[in-house]
Parts: structure tokens; C-alpha cells; sequence
């Protein structure tokens, strides 16, 4: 059975694996609760906003040093593209603009702009990841061997 590069050989995952996996997880809750109770939507202060940004691009950070293989980096690519698109889609309805997941709100108040806002803080949590993948790809590729 293969072993994810950086796996100890002994009893499972490796401490930099086990501290990369926490930050992901950590992050992807505080996406969720920052989403729901503090989004860019609201009327959450700038300052309160910029240290969720803030914290989710450290645990970006700490998930791009210590959890992306090599055979990960496409996935990841592809994850946060796919993020970054599905958040700024707009569409228009009747002469007024729907950006993402506002449209919901139609249906029940909140729920597209809540949904957008988990959106952007996951965003926020995978861009700094996706960032050092690209680099580490673009290093790969530029010194072959």
C-alpha cells in the first residue's frame, strides 16, 4: 500500500500532516461560522472581516506547506478554480443582477448571501494553498530532475 509523501512509516500520519490537516479543518469551520454569523454581506466591520481573512490565509498557508503533494497540486488547481468561478458567477433576472447565490435570497432571506460568504472565506482558505502548489509546479517544471 502506497504511503502520502511525508507519512511517517510507522502509525499513520506524519506531525506536519497532522498539523496541515487540523489547519484545513479548523479552516473549513471557521468558512462555515464566519460565513453564516460574519460575511462580507452583512454588516460585519471591515475589521472584523479582515482578521477571519486574515487567520483562514494562515491556515491556507499552513495547508499549502504541509499537506499538498506533488499529486495533489492538479486537484487543488482545479478546486480553486472552480471556487473562485462559482463565487463570482452573476446572471440577469429581470433587468437586476444576481451575483453567485443571491438569486436564493428570493427564497429565503439570507440564504444566497450566506451561501456567497461561505464561499468567499473558503476562497480565502484555499487561494494561499493553491498559490504555494503553483510555485512549487512552476519550480518542478523549471528544474527538471
Amino acid at each position: 500500500m502506497a504511503q502520502k509523501e511525508g507519512a511517517s512509516s510507522g502509525r499513520g500520519m506524519s506531525w506536519a500532516g497532522k498539523i496541515g490537516f487540523l489547519a484545513f479543518i479548523a479552516g473549513i469551520i471557521l468558512a462555515i461560522v464566519a460565513g453564516i454569523v460574519a460575511g462580507p454581506s452583512d454588516d460585519t466591520s471591515r475589521d472584523t472581516i479582515s482578521k477571519v481573512v486574515l487567520t483562514l490565509a494562515i491556515f491556507g498557508i499552513i495547508v499549502g506547506l504541509l499537506n499538498i503533494t506533488a499529486k495533489e497540486v492538479l486537484l487543488l488547481m482545479v478546486a480553486a478554480i472552480a471556487l473562485i468561478v462559482v463565487g463570482q458567477t452573476s446572471i440577469m433576472i429581470g433587468g437586476q443582477a444576481f451575483v453567485g447565490f443571491d438569486i436564493l435570497d428570493e427564497i429565503s432571506k439570507g440564504l444566497g448571501s450566506t451561501i456567497n460568504d461561505m464561499l468567499y472565506y473558503f476562497g480565502r482558505l484555499m487561494a494561499p494553498a493553491a498559490v504555494i502548489a503553483a510555485v512549487r509546479a512552476l519550480f518542478a517544471v523549471g528544474f527538471p530532475g
